[in-house]
Order: structure tokens, then C-alpha cells, then sequence
């Protein structure tokens, strides 16, 4: 069984390692391959990702002129092995979960038809660098908006959904997640944290205009689509809220949130 993770970059010199290292501790679950874009980055985020595949021969770095996450994204998937079975997405920000790929294969393994399963999101501020996990110490959040790294995916359902929209500055992947459920795919929605999201780094997202006008474009597109070739409804429980509505609601948001809405 083979896993590729596919992780693009940019200038993201400060969590790259530790995004890598939250992967590499599970390894030992799964033949994997880490599948790094770097976009061009002005700072050492490839040095840092080629000092890392050194010792950890899963890392394969990719370096291309900056285009923008969708072409970053398109470029690792071009890039993933032809025989891999299972993928995972992992941004250069975020940490995966202790076990994570464990406990989310064995459910593939107990539902052969199963062909993506889609777990919450826990948002965080600041990292315990030691546990490449959040910190007590800063504001936590659970809740399932649109996020790439929750999701696992058996590679055919990706391989059906094509590239990423390159037309996209952000929202590439609501609108990526929305065309893979134009197709009728056997899926589950877990209540098990699928990854951290880390929230307080000056991130592209944060700017929560262009997020609701790019959103706004993902979302059109998809029912645009929709409305001409038909498709399965989204799932029970996939979105709680719109991913602008939880940048909005993580400004004012409790310490800790310990269920996502349902």
C-alpha cells in the first residue's frame, strides 16, 4: 500500500520542517511518498525541504518559478507516482496528526468500497514544537469547513477530478472537493481530527475579502456545472459552515470548541 502527500510551498520557511516531521513520524504506517512544490520561494523554504530529504528519502522536492497554489498543487500531482494507491494533502503550514494515517487506512482496509473518508479540522495559533501539535497555550478550534488536508482519498477518485483550477487565487480547493463529489464516490464523514490548521501566521487566507469573492467563484462554477451534467448532493456533514463563515467565527471563538457541528 503506497500513500503519496502532497505538499506545496511558498516562503513558508518557518513551518515547512515541522509540517514534514508531523509526516514523517507515521511512516512506519504506510509506504509513503511526500511530494514537496516549492513556488518559487524567496526564503529558505527549499533549502530547508533539501536539507530534510537527506536524511529522509520519502521527500521529493519539486522547484518551479512562483505561479500561485493551483499551479503549485498541479505540479505535485503531475509528479505522484503511478502506483500509488492512497493520497493525502498537507499545506506548508499545517501538521497532520500523531497517527493519523493509521487509524484513517485501517477504515479503508474494514470498508474495501470505501473511497474517501473526511475528517474534521482543528484550527490552532500556536505549536508545540515539541509534540508538532497545538499548544494549550493558544486558542483551539474544531469544525469541518473546506479543507484539503482532512480529506484521504484513494487515488482514482483524484485522478477522476483532474487539475486544479489555475483561474484561482484561492478556493482552488472548495472547488476541487466540490467536482470530486460531481461523480457518486462511496465516502464516510469522520469526527476524528484529520489535520491541524495553523491560523495566526499572516496565511493568504486571511485576507477575508479576496475569500469571499474566490469562494464565491468556486461555488458558481460548481453549481453552474451541476446544473449541466447533473451529481450526486454533497454529503450529510461535509460543510457545517462556508469557510468564510468560519474565518469569521474563529475571531471571536472559545478556547477550545471539542466537537465539530454535525
Amino acid at each position: 500500500m503506497k500513500l503519496s502527500v502532497l505538499m506545496p510551498a511558498w516562503n513558508a520557511e518557518r513551518t515547512v520542517a515541522s509540517a514534514l516531521r508531523s509526516l514523517l513520524r507515521q511512516r512506519d504506517a504506510v509506504e509513503m511518498e511526500i511530494l514537496v512544490a516549492d513556488d518559487g520561494s524567496s526564503d529558505r523554504t527549499a533549502q530547508i525541504v533539501r536539507d530534510l530529504a537527506r536524511e529522509a528519502p520519502e521527500i521529493r522536492l519539486i522547484e518551479r518559478p512562483h505561479e500561485g497554489i493551483s499551479a503549485t498543487r498541479n505540479a505535485c500531482l503531475s509528479a505522484m507516482a503511478v502506483d500509488t494507491d492512497f493520497v493525502a494533502f498537507l499545506d506548508a503550514d499545517d501538521l497532520s496528526p500523531a497517527g493519523r494515517f493509521k487509524r484513517d487506512l485501517a477504515k479503508f482496509e474494514a470498508q474495501p468500497a470505501l473511497e474517501m473518508l473526511y475528517c474534521a479540522t482543528r484550527f490552532f495559533e500556536i505549536e508545540d514544537s515539541e509534540a508538532l501539535a497545538p499548544s494549550a497555550h493558544g486558542r483551539i478550534l474544531d469544525g469541518r469547513p473546506i479543507q484539503l488536508g482532512a480529506g484521504l482519498f484513494r487515488a482514482g477518485v483524484i485522478r477522476r477530478a483532474g487539475m486544479f483550477d489555475e483561474t484561482l487565487s484561492q478556493s482552488e480547493d472548495t472547488e476541487f472537493l466540490l467536482r470530486i463529489f460531481e461523480h457518486d464516490i462511496v465516502h464516510a464523514v469522520d469526527h476524528d481530527i484529520g489535520v491541524y490548521y495553523r491560523r495566526n501566521h499572516g496565511s493568504v487566507t486571511d485576507d477575508v475579502e479576496q475569500a469571499r469573492r474566490e469562494i464565491t467563484r468556486a461555488m458558481l462554477r460548481a453549481a453552474n456545472r451541476r446544473r449541466k451534467i447533473g451529481g450526486a448532493p454533497l454529503p450529510k456533514g461535509f460543510l457545517t459552515d462556508t469557510h468564510v463563515a468560519e474565518l469569521e467565527r474563529w475571531k471571536n471563538a472559545p478556547l477550545h470548541s471539542p466537537h465539530p457541528d454535525v
